[in-house]
């Protein structure tokens, strides 16, 4: 018979669907640890320097222009020439000083003239006024004139010898032996007095120029032993002594120093203008501790702050408040003089993001930059 077996059927499909609906929910499935850099917290001695962006020039150097305004007739040189002292570098159209020399000579003429003719009259007017012939006024007119052309003379020697020199100086002349490093002119083009045409260098002994804050300027004095890291290619990293020469008297942009390193020695390769690393010694050099920037989570507190730890027994993140210490350690780092202990490992990328109590795990790189070494 079909119906009992049929009703047999439902029953057991809807015992299935009310065991079904009785059963508990399957668990959530947990979170993966987060991957997190940590860096573990060593105490350690602070660099016993501190680092100052310095220039490297040449002790001997000038800029090299004309005393007169004029057109350029030619420039016999160019960078990197090495040139002798005395050596003609450029020159000026000299016609314009060929010209104020022959008036200048015409005038000392004129006025050598003048005088030859003043000092007759003189000579003449002398005798008679010793025989009472003319008054001493007559006299004393004369002498004045005499007086006069004798001023003129001296005038016009003064003259003739400043177009002779202008003349000269139509030629810029090497002051000594070195190189050319800069060429700020063309040939055939107007100049103004004093306007920079060439710059010469002596490159055999070069100097250090820094600009240092006044705190740390106060405690310098001449001969203060540094050291000057040079990141050439051909010497990269490689350091050499220097030696405090001179600190201004004058601060620059209200609290800089400039300050003037002797480098001593001829050390091949360098170039002045490159920028280079200044070393000082720190005046207490102290153990502490301390954190990249990025590890810090500002709070309202001045002073103070807050980093997550990284619990690797729970495999949980733990969020300390530390207290700051004064300044910025080179590399971006700040001092932290309470609240962190050697071993501690601290979270230093991604702070932001983090949670108290989070599960994490310590990042491990899975990838080489291009060269790395495994």
């Amino acid at each position: 018979m079909p119906f009992p077996h049929r009703q047999a059927l439902a029953a057991t499909a809807l015992l299935a669907a009310l065991l079904t609906g009785c059963a508990e929910p399957p668990p959530p499935t947990a979170a993966a640890p987060r991957p997190v850099k940590v860096e573990r917290v060593a105490d350690s001695a602070t660099a016993t320097h501190e680092t100052f962006i310095g220039t490297l020039r040449a002790r001997q150097r000038a800029e090299l222009g004309f005393e007169q305004p004029g057109r350029i007739a030619a420039i016999l040189v160019d960078v990197g020439d090495r040139v002798r002292a005395g050596q003609v570098l450029a020159r000026l159209d000299a016609s314009p000083a060929q010209w104020r020399l022959d008036k200048a000579q015409a005038d000392r003429t004129a006025a050598a003239a003048a005088l030859a003719e003043r000092t007759t009259q003189l000579q003449q007017h002398e005798s008679l006024a010793k025989d009472k012939i003319i008054s001493a006024t007559a006299l004393e007119a004369v002498q004045t004139q005499h007086r006069l052309a004798l001023s003129q003379l001296q005038a016009a020697d003064a003259a003739l010898a400043m177009a002779r020199r202008d003349l000269t100086l139509s030629d810029i002349k090497a002051p000594f032996d070195g190189e050319i490093v800069v060429r700020a002119a063309q040939p055939h083009s107007d100049i103004a007095a004093g306007q920079p045409v060439l710059q010469i260098e002596a490159g055999q002994t070069l100097e250090v120029v820094s600009m240092l804050p006044e705190a740390v300027a106060a405690r310098l004095a001449p001969g203060q032993a540094a050291a000057a890291r040079i990141g050439t290619p051909a010497q990269a990293g490689s350091t050499h002594p220097l030696k405090l020469e001179r600190l201004s008297a004058r601060s620059e942009s209200g609290s800089l120093v400039q300050a003037v390193f002797r480098l001593d020695g001829i050390t091949p390769g360098l170039r002045s203008g490159a920028v280079v690393s200044v070393e000082l010694p720190q005046a207490t050099p102290t153990s502490v501790v301390s954190v990249p920037a990025p590890a810090l989570l500002p709070t309202a507190e001045p002073g103070s702050a807050s980093v997550f730890l990284l619990d690797a027994t729970q495999g949980r993140l733990v969020r300390r408040a530390v207290q700051l210490g004064k300044g910025v350690l080179p590399g971006g780092r700040i001092p932290v003089s309470a609240g962190l202990h050697a071993g501690d490992q601290v979270v230093v990328a991604g702070a932001a993001f983090l949670t108290e109590g989070q599960a994490a795990v310590q990042h491990a790189s899975t990838t080489l930059l291009h060269g790395a070494q495994p």
